[in-house]
């Protein structure tokens, strides 16, 4: 029996180890500083996750993860056959792979990691994603697709911010124009693959963007009324193209 938070801890503790190739795959290390404690591995996104200590111990406890004490008690571990084959069987119960796939980009927008990079962006986003579910959510749609479109803006913000760009608040709804300049700033710290991959991201937040500019107006343009899929669209969409980018920007930082 484990807690949400430890089997989401076990969740990234995998897919960071398949991250790695088999032959160059290393232990995690934690690190316990002053006021913070994180886990360390290359497949991790940034190179780090923060963790509390107490979680990973759980995981060991039920066979999850094996751990390994260094020399002034430092503490690295791996993760064991039953921990993978533990992950697999959570991914079996959560449901198709459709909703797997969802399940997972909320996942890493709910993360911590994920909130304090793009603070405004995420809580515009997790506003919109809670009116989804609501009873009156038929009616909100309009507003659903406002909280979206501000929630891209402020991602866009960040992105400038991050990566040191002039960020000239005026400009907040030009937002392909403003991922396209974060792009060309990183080009030459991508590869040949990671970069027509977000060339291709470019295009898809742009057709994202339209579809948000519709359901804020209603469908008015198009004739054709809002229902609720439309609404679940635009708020998933709209997760995946921040999920995306953040995480082809990151890989190459």
């Amino acid at each position: 029996m484990l807690e949400p938070e430890q089997k989401d801890l076990l969740a990234i503790l995998v897919e960071a180890a398949r991250n790695v190739q088999r032959e160059q795959r290393q232990k995690f290390m934690f690190v316990e500083t002053f006021g913070a404690s994180t886990i360390d591995h290359p497949g991790l996104s940034n190179g780090s996750v923060e963790a509390y200590k107490g979680d990973i111990e759980i995981l060991a406890r039920n066979g999850l993860v094996s751990l390994s004490y260094g020399m002034r008690g430092s503490l690295s571990f791996d993760v064991t056959p039953e921990g993978f084959k533990y992950y697999e069987e959570m991914k079996k119960q959560a449901g198709q792979p459709v909703q797997k796939v969802e399940q997972s980009v909320k996942s890493f927008l709910d993360a911590s990691r994920f909130q304090q990079k793009y603070s405004v962006a995420y809580q515009k986003w997790a506003q919109a994603e809670a009116m989804l579910w609501t009873s009156e959510s038929e009616s909100q749609l309009t507003t659903i697709g406002h909280l979206c479109r501000e929630a891209l803006q402020e991602f866009a913000s960040a992105l400038l911010i991050q990566y040191q760009l002039p960020n000239d608040e005026r400009d907040k709804a030009l937002t392909v124009a403003r991922l396209k300049a974060v792009i060309s700033a990183r080009a030459s710290q991508l590869n040949k693959s990671e970069k027509e991959f977000l060339d291709a991201l470019l295009a898809y937040w742009g057709t994202v963007s339209d579809l948000i500019q519709r359901q804020e107006h209603g469908g008015q343009k198009e004739g054709e009324p809002l229902v609720w899929e439309d609404g679940r669209r635009v708020v998933f969409q709209t997760a995946v193209v921040m999920f995306e980018v953040d995480r082809s920007l990151s890989r190459n930082q």
